[in-house]
């Protein structure tokens, strides 16, 4: 029997050579790589063997013969309901007597010729081989542990138990029946009580045994690979188990798959160094195949990437080329949060080095991703004005500082944008009063007294001195020139700043007042 797991997720995904299917024989290739190319036109017989590594076409015909024997010993479809139910019941009890001698529930469809163990999933094969050759109608039904059979699932509804022979195996149940069967799937907790007793037993009884929910006849192929995949992969055979449930998947849509699949993969992952091309294919792929939160979780995901920014083989180059490959993935999250964390480590690992401008680039792209990042937004500022700060603080510096702020809008909502702003524009007009270009010197005089009167903390912040001498040298050129008022005006502004509290300052402008 199967093993019951809880969760149900529907998996389907195509690897490329990297993940490339490992087949047990170049017969079992065949056989698959047909079925992926026409799954409807397919020998069951034959797709049911080839599990088998030692299996050939000509044990495929032999066995085959071993059971179309057995078969043109029954007689033709009876019409009357008794007769077709006895003939059911012999073909059933035949099939038991010749092929299946004891139950073994790691058994596969060529144990049933090669020494007679079966289990619900291969016995159930071999009577849905009988069917269709017979022309019976059938359902095959399961549930989370079991694989079962309905004969005339529209008509004469009989239940067949392919794992037990003689009686029990075949039933065509009454109330009493129906009661003690269902009062057994609650024992086994496979139903609630609830359940049954808000539609009656033979109701619930008629859903559940002859419901609508069947599977297909190629979902018992698939079975016999997922049987196959959980014995490897408690083996700790973590390839061989995935490449049995990878072949599980394209016959059979199941709950369970898809969370051996990733703990296979996840597995088979964490041997990886990852310090080669290959091996972040590999890592590539399996994300294209992994499910975000479902099958691989944030945590899953920080410890496979720590592992690449921390091998001491991955340079920045390599980084680099790990961008590239994860900015092809399919999944939006997986790619978004891989590209973050790289480029964060780039920006944090250049920053350490004093390199502004890769900083600046890593930084940059790391926003694109996540406009919210407090590290990007550090870095960005800090060698924003770490380069001003080593400036001349003169027009080409404010340019330049002007054009990084323009690119990061959100360094122009600091305090310390505004003071650098003032310095330089305090800077630049005392230049343009000593070099005499008064028109420009005013200009950035007055973009300085808007910053700092619009932000009052600004001015605590500047060099002093730098200001006072600005408008030291501001004001005596309008007071050499004559201009008091002009020359009082400015020597006043400045004041204002120091508190009414700069000696020469408060001469000057006494002197220019006594001069108009």
């Amino acid at each position: 029997m199967r093993l019951q797991v809880l969760v149900w997720v529907l998996v389907c995904f195509c690897l490329n050579s990297l993940w490339a299917q490992k087949y047990s024989s170049t017969y079992e290739k065949e056989i698959i790589k047909l079925y992926e190319k026409d799954s409807i036109n397919y020998n069951l017989f034959e797709n049911l063997l080839v599990i088998d590594s030692s299996m050939t076409k000509d044990l495929v015909s032999k066995y085959q013969n071993r059971v179309d024997t057995v078969l043109r010993t029954f007689p033709e479809k009876e019409d009357k309901e008794k007769r077709e139910k006895k003939r059911i019941r012999d073909i059933y009890n035949v099939l038991h007597q010749h092929f299946l001698k004891k139950y073994d529930l790691n058994a596969y469809f060529n144990d049933i010729f090669q020494n007679g163990n079966y289990n619900c999933v291969t016995a159930s094969a071999l009577y849905v081989y009988a069917f269709e050759e017979l022309d019976i109608p059938y359902h095959i039904k399961e549930t989370p542990s079991h694989v079962f059979l309905i004969a005339y699932p529209e008509t004469y509804k009989i239940y067949l138990e392919t794992t037990v022979p003689g009686q029990y195996g075949f039933i065509v149940p009454n109330d009493n029946e129906i009661r003690k069967i269902i009062d057994e799937l609650i024992s086994y907790k496979l139903v609630t009580k609830d359940e049954v007793l808000s539609s009656g037993y033979s109701k619930f009884y008629e859903e559940y045994f002859y419901g609508k929910e069947y599977i297909t006849k190629q979902s018992l192929i698939g079975m016999q690979y997922y049987n196959k995949g959980v014995v490897t992969f408690k083996e700790e055979k973590y390839e061989e188990a995935l490449s049995n449930f990878r072949k599980a998947t394209i016959y059979y849509h199941s709950p369970v798959l898809k969370l051996f699949v990733k703990n296979s993969m996840m597995l088979q992952l964490d041997f990886l160094e990852l310090n080669t091309r290959e091996d972040i294919h590999l890592l590539k792929e399996a994300f294209d195949v992994l499910v975000f939160e479902d099958d691989l979780g944030e945590n899953e995901l920080k410890y496979l990437m720590n592992k690449i920014v921390t091998h001491d083989d991955n340079n920045t180059d390599f980084i680099t080329y790990v961008i590239d490959e994860f900015s092809l993935l399919k999944n939006e999250k997986i790619k978004n949060l891989g590209l973050a964390y790289f480029y964060e480590y780039l920006a944090r690992d250049q920053a350490t080095d004093e390199n502004s401008e890769e900083a600046l680039l890593y930084s940059g792209k790391l926003l694109e991703i996540n406009p919210k990042s407090k590290i990007a937004k550090k870095i960005i500022e800090y060698f924003c004005f770490r380069d001003l700060s080593y400036s001349t603080f003169d027009e080409e510096s404010l340019e330049s500082f002007k054009t990084i702020t323009d690119r990061y809008e959100f360094i122009k909502e600091t305090e310390r944008y505004h003071v650098y702003l003032a310095q330089l524009c305090a800077s630049i007009s005392f230049q343009k009063f000593i070099n005499k270009d008064i028109n420009e010197a005013k200009e950035y005089l007055l973009e300085f007294e808007n910053i700092v009167d619009t932000h009052e903390k600004v001015f605590n912040k500047v060099n002093k001195q730098l200001i006072s001498q600005l408008y030291l040298k501001a004001g005596n050129y309008y007071y050499y020139k004559g201009q008091y008022r002009n020359s009082y005006t400015i020597f006043s502004k400045g004041l204002s700043y120091f508190e009414g509290n700069h000696p020469e300052l408060q001469k000057k402008a006494q002197w220019s007042k006594e001069e108009f």
